[in-house]
Protein backbone atom coordinates (compact mmCIF):
# COMPACT_ATOMS: atom_id res chain seq x y z
CA UNK A 1 0.00 0.00 0.00
CA UNK A 2 1.40 3.56 -1.46
CA UNK A 3 1.82 6.54 1.09
CA UNK A 4 2.37 8.93 -1.36
CA UNK A 5 2.13 13.03 0.26
CA UNK A 6 2.18 14.73 -2.85
CA UNK A 7 -1.92 13.40 -2.50
CA UNK A 8 -2.87 14.73 1.02
CA UNK A 9 -4.16 18.29 0.14
CA UNK A 10 -7.42 19.25 -0.41
CA UNK A 11 -7.43 21.49 -3.04
CA UNK A 12 -5.95 18.98 -4.93
CA UNK A 13 -9.14 17.07 -5.40
CA UNK A 14 -12.41 17.82 -6.98
CA UNK A 15 -15.81 16.10 -7.21
CA UNK A 16 -16.37 13.88 -9.81
CA UNK A 17 -19.26 11.59 -9.52
CA UNK A 18 -20.60 9.09 -7.18
CA UNK A 19 -22.76 6.05 -7.27
CA UNK A 20 -24.33 4.07 -4.04
CA UNK A 21 -20.99 2.02 -2.30
CA UNK A 22 -18.16 4.84 -4.04
CA UNK A 23 -17.08 8.70 -4.43
CA UNK A 24 -14.95 9.79 -7.16
CA UNK A 25 -12.66 12.59 -6.56
CA UNK A 26 -10.19 14.06 -9.45
CA UNK A 27 -6.62 15.29 -9.40
CA UNK A 28 -5.99 18.54 -10.25
CA UNK A 29 -3.45 19.65 -8.45
CA UNK A 30 0.15 20.27 -9.99
CA UNK A 31 2.14 17.13 -9.82
CA UNK A 32 2.01 16.18 -13.70
CA UNK A 33 2.15 12.41 -12.81
CA UNK A 34 -1.23 12.49 -10.97
CA UNK A 35 -2.61 14.48 -13.92
CA UNK A 36 -4.79 11.42 -15.26
CA UNK A 37 -6.13 9.72 -12.05
CA UNK A 38 -8.78 9.80 -9.64
CA UNK A 39 -9.23 8.80 -5.72
CA UNK A 40 -12.39 6.17 -5.02
CA UNK A 41 -13.35 6.24 -1.30
CA UNK A 42 -15.97 4.00 -0.01
CA UNK A 43 -19.57 5.22 1.77
CA UNK A 44 -21.35 4.53 4.39
CA UNK A 45 -24.87 5.38 6.34
CA UNK A 46 -24.27 8.31 8.53
CA UNK A 47 -24.44 8.62 12.12
CA UNK A 48 -27.92 7.87 13.07
CA UNK A 49 -29.92 9.23 15.80
CA UNK A 50 -28.29 7.75 18.77
CA UNK A 51 -24.84 8.87 17.74
CA UNK A 52 -23.10 5.19 16.65
CA UNK A 53 -23.72 3.96 12.77
CA UNK A 54 -21.39 4.61 10.25
CA UNK A 55 -22.18 1.57 8.76
CA UNK A 56 -19.21 0.78 6.48
CA UNK A 57 -18.60 -2.24 3.99
CA UNK A 58 -15.74 -4.70 4.79
CA UNK A 59 -14.61 -7.72 2.66
CA UNK A 60 -14.22 -10.63 3.76
CA UNK A 61 -12.71 -11.56 7.81
CA UNK A 62 -14.54 -8.07 9.63
CA UNK A 63 -11.64 -8.20 12.08
CA UNK A 64 -9.19 -6.67 9.32
CA UNK A 65 -10.70 -4.08 7.65
CA UNK A 66 -7.64 -2.67 5.95
CA UNK A 67 -6.29 -5.82 4.58
CA UNK A 68 -9.46 -6.64 3.24
CA UNK A 69 -10.06 -3.19 1.63
CA UNK A 70 -6.67 -3.37 -0.29
CA UNK A 71 -7.88 -7.33 -1.19
CA UNK A 72 -10.67 -5.29 -2.87
CA UNK A 73 -8.06 -4.41 -5.61
CA UNK A 74 -6.94 -7.98 -6.04
CA UNK A 75 -10.83 -8.95 -6.43
CA UNK A 76 -10.92 -6.70 -9.43
CA UNK A 77 -7.71 -7.70 -11.23
CA UNK A 78 -7.15 -11.26 -9.97
CA UNK A 79 -10.92 -12.80 -10.21
CA UNK A 80 -13.14 -10.42 -12.75
CA UNK A 81 -10.02 -9.67 -14.62
CA UNK A 82 -9.37 -14.02 -15.03
CA UNK A 83 -13.16 -13.66 -16.15
CA UNK A 84 -13.04 -10.37 -18.41
CA UNK A 85 -9.99 -10.59 -19.63
CA UNK A 86 -6.91 -8.01 -17.71
CA UNK A 87 -7.32 -5.79 -20.89
CA UNK A 88 -10.68 -4.14 -20.02
CA UNK A 89 -10.48 -4.60 -15.86
CA UNK A 90 -9.39 -1.31 -14.01
CA UNK A 91 -6.06 -0.99 -12.53
CA UNK A 92 -6.74 0.17 -8.74
CA UNK A 93 -3.92 1.10 -6.39
CA UNK A 94 -4.17 1.56 -3.08
CA UNK A 95 -3.30 4.73 -0.99
CA UNK A 96 -3.15 4.91 2.60
CA UNK A 97 -5.83 7.93 4.00
CA UNK A 98 -4.52 10.06 7.06
CA UNK A 99 -7.68 10.37 9.26
CA UNK A 100 -7.39 14.01 9.42
CA UNK A 101 -6.90 14.41 5.93
CA UNK A 102 -10.59 12.07 5.07
CA UNK A 103 -12.52 14.07 7.42
CA UNK A 104 -11.34 17.35 6.04
CA UNK A 105 -11.66 16.44 2.54
CA UNK A 106 -15.38 14.71 3.15
CA UNK A 107 -15.95 18.49 4.35
CA UNK A 108 -14.98 19.56 1.66
CA UNK A 109 -16.86 17.29 -1.17
CA UNK A 110 -19.89 18.15 0.84
CA UNK A 111 -21.11 21.35 -1.63
CA UNK A 112 -20.64 19.71 -5.03
CA UNK A 113 -22.46 16.55 -3.95
CA UNK A 114 -25.74 16.00 -5.68
CA UNK A 115 -28.68 16.12 -2.61
CA UNK A 116 -30.24 12.29 -3.41
CA UNK A 117 -26.82 10.92 -2.49
CA UNK A 118 -26.49 12.93 1.01
CA UNK A 119 -27.97 9.87 2.73
CA UNK A 120 -24.40 8.48 2.62
CA UNK A 121 -21.32 9.98 3.40
CA UNK A 122 -17.67 9.69 3.25
CA UNK A 123 -17.11 6.40 5.27
CA UNK A 124 -14.42 8.23 7.45
CA UNK A 125 -13.41 4.88 9.38
CA UNK A 126 -11.63 3.64 6.43
CA UNK A 127 -8.18 4.13 5.98
CA UNK A 128 -7.66 2.39 2.56
CA UNK A 129 -8.68 4.52 -0.53
CA UNK A 130 -7.62 3.36 -4.55
CA UNK A 131 -6.51 5.76 -7.10
CA UNK A 132 -7.12 4.56 -10.21
CA UNK A 133 -6.14 6.19 -14.28
CA UNK A 134 -9.05 8.52 -14.97
CA UNK A 135 -10.67 6.80 -17.63
CA UNK A 136 -12.52 10.20 -19.21
CA UNK A 137 -8.83 11.15 -20.78
CA UNK A 138 -6.69 9.26 -22.64
CA UNK A 139 -2.99 9.39 -20.91
CA UNK A 140 -1.57 10.75 -24.13
CA UNK A 141 -3.59 12.86 -26.46
CA UNK A 142 -3.46 14.39 -29.58
CA UNK A 143 -2.26 18.09 -29.65
CA UNK A 144 -5.77 20.11 -30.00
CA UNK A 145 -8.34 16.52 -29.83
CA UNK A 146 -10.96 16.54 -27.00
CA UNK A 147 -11.40 13.58 -25.45
CA UNK A 148 -14.91 11.70 -25.08
CA UNK A 149 -16.13 9.58 -22.52
CA UNK A 150 -18.99 7.78 -22.43
CA UNK A 151 -20.40 5.76 -19.22
CA UNK A 152 -22.81 3.28 -19.84
CA UNK A 153 -24.13 1.04 -16.79
CA UNK A 154 -25.53 -1.71 -18.77
CA UNK A 155 -27.22 -3.62 -16.03
CA UNK A 156 -28.83 -7.37 -16.70
CA UNK A 157 -28.10 -8.28 -20.27
CA UNK A 158 -30.21 -11.55 -20.27
CA UNK A 159 -33.06 -12.96 -20.12
CA UNK A 160 -32.93 -15.94 -17.47
CA UNK A 161 -33.39 -19.63 -18.65
CA UNK A 162 -32.80 -21.26 -15.72
CA UNK A 163 -34.80 -24.92 -15.05
CA UNK A 164 -35.12 -24.22 -11.89
CA UNK A 165 -37.66 -21.00 -11.95
CA UNK A 166 -40.94 -21.49 -10.24
CA UNK A 167 -44.05 -20.98 -12.61
CA UNK A 168 -44.99 -17.60 -10.68
CA UNK A 169 -41.78 -16.51 -11.69
CA UNK A 170 -42.07 -17.14 -15.48
CA UNK A 171 -42.47 -13.51 -16.34
CA UNK A 172 -38.84 -13.69 -15.92
CA UNK A 173 -38.18 -15.34 -18.69
CA UNK A 174 -39.70 -12.71 -20.95
CA UNK A 175 -39.21 -9.11 -19.43
CA UNK A 176 -35.92 -8.67 -18.61
CA UNK A 177 -34.84 -7.53 -14.83
CA UNK A 178 -34.02 -3.27 -15.97
CA UNK A 179 -37.75 -3.44 -17.77
CA UNK A 180 -39.51 -4.26 -14.97
CA UNK A 181 -37.56 -2.51 -12.33
CA UNK A 182 -38.84 0.91 -14.00
CA UNK A 183 -42.15 0.53 -13.07
CA UNK A 184 -41.07 -0.19 -9.02
CA UNK A 185 -39.05 2.79 -9.61
CA UNK A 186 -41.86 5.02 -10.84
CA UNK A 187 -44.13 4.15 -7.74
CA UNK A 188 -41.31 5.09 -5.11
CA UNK A 189 -40.42 7.99 -6.42
CA UNK A 190 -36.83 7.26 -7.70
CA UNK A 191 -37.71 8.09 -11.59
CA UNK A 192 -41.08 10.34 -13.15
CA UNK A 193 -40.75 8.45 -16.45
CA UNK A 194 -39.89 5.14 -18.33
CA UNK A 195 -36.72 4.81 -19.39
CA UNK A 196 -36.48 4.03 -23.36
CA UNK A 197 -33.79 1.52 -23.07
CA UNK A 198 -33.71 -1.96 -22.95
CA UNK A 199 -30.18 -3.89 -21.98
CA UNK A 200 -31.65 -6.87 -23.87
CA UNK A 201 -31.37 -4.58 -26.85
CA UNK A 202 -27.74 -3.53 -26.22
CA UNK A 203 -26.48 -6.96 -25.52
CA UNK A 204 -27.98 -8.84 -28.39
CA UNK A 205 -25.13 -7.85 -30.97
CA UNK A 206 -27.47 -6.61 -33.59
CA UNK A 207 -26.28 -3.63 -34.91
CA UNK A 208 -29.62 -1.77 -35.63
CA UNK A 209 -30.54 -3.11 -31.86
CA UNK A 210 -26.97 -1.83 -30.00
CA UNK A 211 -27.68 1.54 -32.18
CA UNK A 212 -31.50 1.77 -30.92
CA UNK A 213 -30.44 1.13 -27.03
CA UNK A 214 -27.50 3.37 -27.64
CA UNK A 215 -30.04 6.02 -28.81
CA UNK A 216 -32.84 5.23 -25.71
CA UNK A 217 -30.09 5.81 -23.06
CA UNK A 218 -29.65 9.49 -24.72
CA UNK A 219 -33.09 10.03 -24.64
CA UNK A 220 -34.10 8.47 -21.11
CA UNK A 221 -30.24 8.55 -19.61
CA UNK A 222 -31.31 8.40 -15.85
CA UNK A 223 -28.51 6.86 -13.89
CA UNK A 224 -26.90 4.45 -17.00
CA UNK A 225 -25.63 6.93 -19.25
CA UNK A 226 -22.43 9.80 -18.63
CA UNK A 227 -21.07 12.07 -21.21
CA UNK A 228 -17.55 13.69 -20.73
CA UNK A 229 -15.66 15.90 -22.61
CA UNK A 230 -11.97 16.62 -21.54
CA UNK A 231 -12.76 15.03 -18.23
CA UNK A 232 -16.05 17.00 -17.52
CA UNK A 233 -19.41 15.94 -16.73
CA UNK A 234 -21.77 17.15 -19.79
CA UNK A 235 -25.51 17.43 -20.69
CA UNK A 236 -26.84 14.38 -22.74
CA UNK A 237 -29.01 14.79 -25.48
CA UNK A 238 -29.28 14.09 -29.42
CA UNK A 239 -27.94 17.41 -30.08
CA UNK A 240 -24.90 17.15 -27.38
CA UNK A 241 -24.02 13.54 -28.68
CA UNK A 242 -24.08 14.69 -32.72
CA UNK A 243 -21.59 17.77 -31.96
CA UNK A 244 -18.96 16.71 -29.71
CA UNK A 245 -17.40 15.40 -33.05
CA UNK A 246 -18.81 17.50 -35.82
CA UNK A 247 -19.46 20.58 -33.92
CA UNK A 248 -21.35 21.66 -37.23
CA UNK A 249 -22.43 24.95 -38.11
CA UNK A 250 -26.14 26.01 -37.92
CA UNK A 251 -26.07 26.30 -41.75
CA UNK A 252 -24.40 23.07 -42.23
CA UNK A 253 -27.00 21.12 -39.99
CA UNK A 254 -29.85 22.54 -41.55
CA UNK A 255 -27.97 21.65 -45.30
CA UNK A 256 -27.80 18.17 -44.02
CA UNK A 257 -31.10 17.82 -42.85
CA UNK A 258 -32.56 19.16 -46.16
CA UNK A 259 -30.20 16.96 -47.85
CA UNK A 260 -31.38 13.74 -45.61
CA UNK A 261 -35.09 14.99 -46.36
CA UNK A 262 -34.72 14.86 -49.73
CA UNK A 263 -33.22 11.33 -49.79
CA UNK A 264 -35.87 9.64 -47.52
CA UNK A 265 -38.76 8.19 -50.12
CA UNK A 266 -41.74 9.87 -49.57
CA UNK A 267 -44.84 7.79 -48.32
CA UNK A 268 -47.53 7.42 -51.17
CA UNK A 269 -51.17 6.54 -50.31
CA UNK A 270 -51.96 3.72 -49.00
CA UNK A 271 -48.49 2.65 -47.91
CA UNK A 272 -48.17 1.27 -44.82
CA UNK A 273 -47.30 3.36 -41.97
CA UNK A 274 -43.45 1.70 -41.30
CA UNK A 275 -40.38 3.49 -40.86
CA UNK A 276 -37.91 3.81 -43.84
CA UNK A 277 -34.09 2.33 -43.52
CA UNK A 278 -32.32 5.97 -42.28
CA UNK A 279 -30.17 7.45 -44.81
CA UNK A 280 -26.42 6.71 -43.15
CA UNK A 281 -25.30 10.42 -44.09
CA UNK A 282 -24.37 13.72 -42.08
CA UNK A 283 -21.89 13.98 -39.86
CA UNK A 284 -20.52 11.23 -37.20
CA UNK A 285 -21.83 11.68 -33.74
CA UNK A 286 -20.87 9.73 -30.95
CA UNK A 287 -23.88 7.51 -31.25
CA UNK A 288 -22.66 5.63 -34.24
CA UNK A 289 -18.92 5.51 -33.21
CA UNK A 290 -20.20 3.97 -29.68
CA UNK A 291 -22.22 1.37 -31.56
CA UNK A 292 -19.57 -0.03 -34.01
CA UNK A 293 -17.30 -0.28 -30.82
CA UNK A 294 -19.63 -1.85 -28.80
CA UNK A 295 -20.16 -4.71 -32.12
CA UNK A 296 -16.63 -5.09 -32.49
CA UNK A 297 -15.55 -4.74 -29.24
CA UNK A 298 -15.65 -8.60 -27.43
CA UNK A 299 -16.34 -6.96 -24.00
CA UNK A 300 -20.28 -6.80 -24.44
CA UNK A 301 -21.06 -9.70 -25.28
CA UNK A 302 -18.55 -11.53 -22.93
CA UNK A 303 -19.92 -9.78 -19.74
CA UNK A 304 -23.76 -10.59 -21.07
CA UNK A 305 -22.68 -14.37 -21.75
CA UNK A 306 -21.15 -14.71 -18.02
CA UNK A 307 -23.90 -12.67 -16.43
CA UNK A 308 -26.14 -15.87 -17.58
CA UNK A 309 -23.85 -18.53 -16.77
CA UNK A 310 -23.00 -17.41 -13.64
CA UNK A 311 -26.72 -16.85 -12.28
CA UNK A 312 -27.38 -20.19 -13.54
CA UNK A 313 -29.81 -20.78 -10.98
CA UNK A 314 -31.68 -17.54 -10.02
CA UNK A 315 -31.97 -15.97 -6.87
CA UNK A 316 -34.91 -18.16 -5.29
CA UNK A 317 -32.55 -20.94 -5.89
CA UNK A 318 -29.34 -19.29 -4.63
CA UNK A 319 -31.91 -18.19 -1.53
CA UNK A 320 -32.72 -21.84 -1.00
CA UNK A 321 -28.94 -22.70 -0.63
CA UNK A 322 -28.02 -19.84 1.62
CA UNK A 323 -30.74 -20.62 3.78
CA UNK A 324 -29.59 -24.46 3.82
CA UNK A 325 -26.46 -23.41 4.96
CA UNK A 326 -27.34 -20.79 7.68
CA UNK A 327 -29.52 -23.26 8.93
CA UNK A 328 -27.08 -25.83 9.45
CA UNK A 329 -24.49 -24.06 10.70
CA UNK A 330 -27.02 -21.91 12.57
CA UNK A 331 -24.34 -19.00 12.04
CA UNK A 332 -23.83 -16.35 9.61
CA UNK A 333 -21.90 -17.07 7.24
CA UNK A 334 -18.46 -15.92 6.36
CA UNK A 335 -18.04 -13.24 3.59
CA UNK A 336 -15.84 -15.06 0.94
CA UNK A 337 -12.10 -13.78 0.61
CA UNK A 338 -10.28 -12.80 -2.82
CA UNK A 339 -8.91 -17.07 -2.58
CA UNK A 340 -12.30 -18.40 -2.69
CA UNK A 341 -13.58 -16.18 -5.04
CA UNK A 342 -10.58 -16.66 -7.17
CA UNK A 343 -10.71 -20.92 -7.12
CA UNK A 344 -14.98 -20.49 -7.88
CA UNK A 345 -14.22 -18.63 -10.81
CA UNK A 346 -10.93 -20.90 -11.67
CA UNK A 347 -13.77 -23.97 -11.14
CA UNK A 348 -16.73 -22.38 -13.64
CA UNK A 349 -13.59 -21.46 -16.07
CA UNK A 350 -12.49 -25.03 -15.82
CA UNK A 351 -16.27 -26.48 -16.75
CA UNK A 352 -16.74 -23.55 -19.41
CA UNK A 353 -15.19 -23.79 -23.04
CA UNK A 354 -14.88 -20.00 -22.86
CA UNK A 355 -14.10 -19.90 -27.03
CA UNK A 356 -17.28 -21.82 -27.18
CA UNK A 357 -19.33 -19.46 -25.15
CA UNK A 358 -18.51 -16.51 -26.73
CA UNK A 359 -19.11 -18.05 -30.37
CA UNK A 360 -21.91 -20.05 -29.92
CA UNK A 361 -25.60 -19.33 -30.26
CA UNK A 362 -28.08 -18.34 -27.47
CA UNK A 363 -30.03 -21.86 -27.26
CA UNK A 364 -26.69 -23.66 -27.29
CA UNK A 365 -25.22 -21.86 -25.00
CA UNK A 366 -28.03 -22.23 -22.78
CA UNK A 367 -28.39 -25.64 -23.35
CA UNK A 368 -24.51 -26.16 -22.42
CA UNK A 369 -24.52 -23.99 -19.28
CA UNK A 370 -27.49 -25.92 -18.08
CA UNK A 371 -25.77 -29.64 -18.78
CA UNK A 372 -22.80 -28.32 -16.64
CA UNK A 373 -24.13 -27.88 -13.52
CA UNK A 374 -24.13 -31.11 -12.85
CA UNK A 375 -27.68 -31.31 -11.57
CA UNK A 376 -31.13 -30.09 -12.09
CA UNK A 377 -34.49 -29.26 -10.73
CA UNK A 378 -35.58 -32.74 -10.06
CA UNK A 379 -32.29 -33.45 -7.57
CA UNK A 380 -32.79 -32.48 -3.69
CA UNK A 381 -30.63 -29.39 -3.31
CA UNK A 382 -30.34 -29.60 0.45
CA UNK A 383 -28.42 -33.03 -0.23
CA UNK A 384 -25.89 -30.95 -2.63
CA UNK A 385 -22.37 -30.68 -0.74
CA UNK A 386 -21.93 -28.30 1.29
CA UNK A 387 -18.71 -26.61 -0.60
CA UNK A 388 -21.06 -27.48 -4.00
CA UNK A 389 -23.11 -25.43 -2.41
CA UNK A 390 -21.02 -21.96 -1.19
CA UNK A 391 -19.30 -22.85 -4.56
CA UNK A 392 -22.82 -21.51 -6.79
CA UNK A 393 -23.79 -18.69 -4.11
CA UNK A 394 -20.33 -17.13 -4.95
CA UNK A 395 -21.06 -17.82 -8.49
CA UNK A 396 -24.35 -15.99 -8.00
CA UNK A 397 -22.28 -12.76 -6.08
CA UNK A 398 -20.05 -12.75 -9.36
CA UNK A 399 -22.81 -12.27 -11.56
CA UNK A 400 -24.07 -9.96 -9.08
CA UNK A 401 -20.88 -8.07 -9.59
CA UNK A 402 -20.90 -8.14 -13.08
CA UNK A 403 -24.60 -6.97 -13.27
CA UNK A 404 -23.75 -3.54 -11.20
CA UNK A 405 -20.51 -2.83 -13.46
CA UNK A 406 -20.19 -0.02 -15.66
CA UNK A 407 -18.56 0.61 -18.97
CA UNK A 408 -16.55 3.48 -19.38
CA UNK A 409 -15.36 4.36 -23.35
CA UNK A 410 -12.80 6.97 -24.40
CA UNK A 411 -12.91 8.22 -27.86
CA UNK A 412 -10.35 10.60 -29.82
CA UNK A 413 -10.41 11.83 -33.50
CA UNK A 414 -7.60 9.78 -34.89
CA UNK A 415 -5.12 12.48 -37.11
CA UNK A 416 -2.69 10.11 -37.61
CA UNK A 417 -2.24 8.94 -41.36
CA UNK A 418 -2.87 5.38 -40.63
CA UNK A 419 -5.90 4.20 -43.15
CA UNK A 420 -7.10 0.80 -41.77
CA UNK A 421 -8.79 0.27 -38.12
CA UNK A 422 -6.61 -1.78 -35.48
CA UNK A 423 -8.68 -4.92 -34.45
CA UNK A 424 -10.00 -5.20 -31.00
CA UNK A 425 -7.18 -7.77 -29.91
CA UNK A 426 -4.34 -5.66 -31.62
CA UNK A 427 -3.49 -2.54 -29.32
CA UNK A 428 -1.41 -0.21 -28.77
CA UNK A 429 -0.56 0.95 -24.78
CA UNK A 430 0.35 4.13 -23.11
CA UNK A 431 1.39 3.98 -19.51
CA UNK A 432 1.58 6.47 -16.63
CA UNK A 433 3.74 5.58 -13.95
CA UNK A 434 2.45 7.01 -10.63
CA UNK A 435 5.07 5.78 -7.70
CA UNK A 436 8.63 3.90 -7.95
CA UNK A 437 6.75 1.78 -5.56
CA UNK A 438 2.87 0.90 -7.17
CA UNK A 439 2.45 -0.21 -10.48
CA UNK A 440 2.19 2.24 -13.25
CA UNK A 441 -0.97 2.05 -15.10
CA UNK A 442 -1.38 1.79 -18.57
CA UNK A 443 -4.51 1.86 -21.23
CA UNK A 444 -5.05 0.21 -24.37
CA UNK A 445 -6.00 1.79 -27.11
CA UNK A 446 -7.44 0.52 -30.54
CA UNK A 447 -8.39 2.32 -33.67
CA UNK A 448 -11.86 2.34 -35.66
CA UNK A 449 -13.37 3.47 -39.18
CA UNK A 450 -16.50 4.75 -38.90
CA UNK A 451 -18.73 6.60 -41.87
CA UNK A 452 -14.78 7.01 -43.69
CA UNK A 453 -13.38 8.86 -40.00
CA UNK A 454 -10.76 7.26 -37.98
CA UNK A 455 -11.43 7.09 -34.34
CA UNK A 456 -8.78 5.59 -31.24
CA UNK A 457 -10.87 4.32 -28.07
CA UNK A 458 -10.03 2.21 -24.97
CA UNK A 459 -12.78 0.41 -23.67
CA UNK A 460 -12.52 -0.62 -19.96
CA UNK A 461 -15.00 -1.87 -17.01
CA UNK A 462 -15.16 0.21 -13.79
CA UNK A 463 -17.54 -0.22 -10.28
CA UNK A 464 -16.26 -3.84 -9.92
CA UNK A 465 -16.75 -4.44 -5.88
CA UNK A 466 -17.12 -7.73 -4.66
CA UNK A 467 -20.66 -8.47 -3.58
CA UNK A 468 -21.44 -9.79 0.14
CA UNK A 469 -22.61 -13.00 1.11
CA UNK A 470 -25.26 -11.40 3.55
CA UNK A 471 -26.62 -9.59 1.20
CA UNK A 472 -28.70 -12.86 -0.46
CA UNK A 473 -31.66 -12.09 1.14
CA UNK A 474 -31.78 -8.86 0.40
CA UNK A 475 -31.34 -9.44 -3.46
CA UNK A 476 -34.11 -12.12 -3.33
CA UNK A 477 -37.05 -9.63 -1.14
CA UNK A 478 -35.99 -7.05 -4.09
CA UNK A 479 -36.30 -9.30 -6.78
CA UNK A 480 -39.63 -10.38 -5.65
CA UNK A 481 -40.88 -7.17 -4.86
CA UNK A 482 -39.87 -5.99 -8.70
CA UNK A 483 -41.78 -8.79 -9.70
CA UNK A 484 -44.79 -8.78 -7.99
CA UNK A 485 -45.24 -5.13 -8.81
CA UNK A 486 -44.99 -5.68 -12.24
CA UNK A 487 -47.08 -8.23 -12.36
CA UNK A 488 -49.72 -6.52 -10.33
CA UNK A 489 -49.69 -2.99 -12.60
CA UNK A 490 -48.73 -4.71 -15.78
CA UNK A 491 -49.30 -8.17 -15.67
CA UNK A 492 -48.06 -9.92 -18.97
CA UNK A 493 -49.63 -8.19 -21.64
CA UNK A 494 -46.44 -6.15 -23.16
CA UNK A 495 -44.24 -7.23 -26.22
CA UNK A 496 -41.13 -9.63 -24.30
CA UNK A 497 -38.12 -7.79 -24.29
CA UNK A 498 -35.63 -8.69 -27.21
CA UNK A 499 -38.75 -9.71 -29.37
CA UNK A 500 -38.15 -7.29 -31.98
Amino acid sequence: MATILELYRIDYWKYRAEGNANIVLQYIGPHSRFRNTVLRLRKANRLDDSGTGLEGTNFGDDTMPMKNLTKESHFATEVIGLLLGQEFVEQLTAVALPPGFLSSLALAMEPSRPESRRQKGIDLAQSVGFLALDHTRFIKSSSGQSDFAVEIKPKWGFLTKSAFLRKDQDIKRRKCRFCMYQHQKIKTGQEYTLSKYCPIDLFSGIELLVQDAVNSLVDTPQNNLRLFVDGLQQPVSRESMTQCLSAPSKSTTTQLQEQQQKLKPQRMEGDDPVDYVKVDSGPVSLTDVLTKILIESPLLRRLGRLQQALDSLDVETVHQLYTYLVERDSVHLPEPTVEEFLETAEAFMGRTDMNAMMTEDQDTFESHNAAGLGFGPEDDLEELPKPLQLHFIREFLLSATLKDCSILITIQKDTSTAAVATPPNATSSSRLEVDAGSPEFHEACHQIKVKEEMFVYKITCIDLDPKKMTSVPMYLKKDRTIVNHYLATVGDREAACGAN
